[in-house]
C-alpha cells in the first residue's frame, strides 16, 4: 500500500485500498474479529508478509484480538507493553524499537514495531501494530496511510456494532435493504471490473513510465474515471436512502431515521469529496471550463458570506464585510469565483478559535480587484505556508481534527484564481491568523504579475 501510494497514482491508489478494504470487509464479515483480520490480510497484500496485531481496548490494558505471523517477545516483556501502553495513552502512532531480529525465518529484519491507534470519538477503541523500520516510522508517506486505514477500520467496527443494535428491524425493511444490497452488489461487482481494468492499464504505463511525457495527464484521467465511478452507486444509495427516509418504503422508527440520516449526510459529504476531486483534475488537466463575462465582486463577496454567517455565528465569531458596494466589475466567471471566495472562508471559520474574528476585504488595487480573507486562527509557520496550497496537505495544527477537510478547497482556489489571471497569496504568522489574498483582472487581457 505504502509503495503504492508513494510510486502510483494516488487517485487510484486510495479508491483502490477502499474498495479493497469494503470487499474484505464483505467477504470476511462484519463482526469484530473479521474486520481486523480482513484488514491484517490487507496489510500483508499491500507491505509483503511482516508480523502485523490488532489489540482491543478493555479499559485495564489491551487484549490481542488476531495476528500474523507475531512472535511472543513482541508483547510479553514490559518494554513492548510500555511502548504500547504509550500509543493507547497519546493516541498517535509510536514506534517500538527492537534489537533483535523478528522474522528470521523470512530473512527479513525489521528494526521494531509501529503501533497505530483506532480512534472512534475521540477515544482509542483499539489498535493495529506492524513491524516496521525506523525509516518507515518517521516517513508521513508511510505512517500517514496507516491512519487512514485506522479510521476505516474504526468506522467499520462502529458499524459492526450499529448491526448488532439493528437486527430487530421488521420484515418489510429488511426485504427492502436486502433488494438495495443485492444493486450495490451488482454494483460493486461493475466496479471491482473497472479497477481490474485499471490495474492493468496501470501495469503498461508502469513498464513504459520513462517513456511517457504526459505523466500528469494520465494521472488526472485515472483520477477522473475513478470518480466518475464512485458516483455512481453513491448517487444510487443516496436516492435509495432519501426513499427510505420519507417512508415511502414503510413506516419508519426513531432509531431507523437517525442511523439512517446519518447514512444519507456521509453520502453527501462523499459526493462533496468527489466534486472536489472532480474539479483538481479538471484544473490540472486543462479541461475545466470558464464562462468569463463582467461579474460584481461585492455581490459574489455578499452571497458567500450569507452563506457562511451560519456556521461562523455558531462559534461566535465576529463576521464583517468591508468593501465598497460601488467596486468595479471584474472579468470572471461568477460560479467559480464564488467557490473561492467560499473555500477561503470556509477555511478561515475552521481554523480560528471561538470568539475570534473574520474580515473579508475587497480593494481596487489599478487594473485589479484584490479580495481578502482575514482572520485571528492558529496561523502558518513559513513552512506550512510553502505547502498550504499542495493537493491533500493540511497544515499540523492542534485543531486539526476537529477542523476535518480533505486538503483540497485551497487547492482548487488556487487554480481556480491562476486561470483567471491572477495569483492566490498568504501572509501569516503561527498563532497571529492567516490572511489570504488573490487578485482578478478588472479587464480581459490583463494578468497578474
Amino acid at each position: 500500500m505504502i509503495n503504492m501510494l508513494g510510486k502510483r497514482l494516488k487517485g487510484v491508489a486510495t479508491a483502490e485500498v477502499l474498495l479493497a478494504f469494503v470487499q474484505s470487509w464483505e467477504l470476511h464479515g462484519s463482526d469484530e474479529t473479521s474486520i481486523c483480520s480482513g484488514t491484517l490480510d490487507l496489510l500483508r497484500a499491500y507491505l509483503g508478509e511482516r508480523p502485523a496485531c490488532v489489540w482491543k481496548n478493555t479499559g485495564p490494558g489491551l487484549a490481542k484480538i488476531t495476528e500474523r505471523g507475531m512472535v511472543e517477545m513482541f508483547y510479553s516483556g514490559p518494554e513492548r507493553r510500555a511502548a504500547l501502553g504509550r500509543a493507547l495513552v497519546s493516541g498517535s502512532p509510536e514506534f517500538d524499537p527492537c534489537d533483535v531480529s523478528v522474522t528470521s525465518e523470512l530473512k527479513i529484519d525489521f528494526e521494531g514495531f509501529l503501533h497505530v491507534p483506532i480512534k472512534s470519538h475521540g477515544q482509542v477503541h483499539a489498535m493495529f501494530s506492524l513491524a516496521a523500520n525506523r525509516k518507515e516510522a518517521r516517513d508521513r508517506g508511510f505512517v500517514q496511510p496507516l491512519e487512514s486505514l485506522a479510521q476505516l477500520m474504526a468506522i467499520a467496527l462502529h458499524h459492526g456494532k450499529d448491526q448488532v443494535a439493528t437486527e430487530g428491524r421488521e420484515k418489510r425493511l429488511k426485504a427492502e435493504v436486502d433488494a438495495a444490497t443485492r444493486e450495490l452488489g451488482q454494483t460493486n461487482h461493475r466496479l471491482i471490473e473497472r479497477v481490474k481494468e485499471l490495474k492493468t492499464l496501470y501495469a503498461e504505463l508502469q513498464k513504459r513510465v520513462l517513456e511517457l511525457t504526459n505523466a500528469n495527464k494520465a494521472k488526472d484521467e485515472f483520477l477522473s474515471v475513478v470518480s466518475h465511478e464512485l458516483r455512481t452507486p453513491l448517487t444510487s444509495l443516496s436516492g435509495f436512502l432519501s426513499v427510505v427516509l420519507d417512508e415511502e418504503a414503510g413506516p419508519l422508527g426513531e432509531q431507523q431515521k437517525k442511523f439512517l440520516g446519518i447514512a444519507k449526510g456521509s453520502a453527501i459529504r462523499l459526493n462533496a469529496l468527489i466534486s472536489d476531486l472532480l474539479d483538481v483534475s479538471r484544473i490540472e488537466s486543462g479541461r475545466l471550463q470558464l464562462e468569463m463575462a463582467e461579474c460584481s465582486m461585492y455581490e459574489i463577496l455578499r452571497e458567500a458570506m450569507e452563506q457562511a454567517r451560519p456556521a461562523a455565528l455558531g462559534k461566535s465569531l465576529q463576521f464583517r464585510l468591508q468593501a465598497n458596494i460601488m467596486l468595479p466589475a471584474v472579468w470572471g466567471d461568477t460560479s467559480r469565483l464564488r467557490q473561492v471566495v467560499e473555500n477561503l472562508i470556509s477555511n478561515a471559520i475552521k481554523f480560528t478559535d471561538r470568539g475570534g474574528e473574520i474580515d473579508v476585504m475587497a480593494e481596487e488595487k489599478g487594473d485589479f480587484i484584490e479580495i481578502s480573507v482575514r482572520d485571528t486562527g492558529t496561523g502558518l509557520t513559513p513552512e506550512e505556508q510553502e505547502k498550504v496550497f499542495d493537493i491533500f496537505y493540511q497544515a499540523d495544527t492542534s485543531n486539526r481534527r476537529t477542523a476535518g477537510g480533505t486538503g483540497l478547497g485551497l487547492a482548487i482556489a488556487r487554480g481556480v484564481v491562476v486561470m483567471h489571471g491572477g495569483q492566490l497569496r498568504v501572509f501569516s504568522e503561527k498563532g497571529k491568523g492567516a490572511t489570504f489574498s488573490f487578485l482578478i483582472p478588472r479587464r480581459r487581457a490583463q494578468i497578474a504579475a
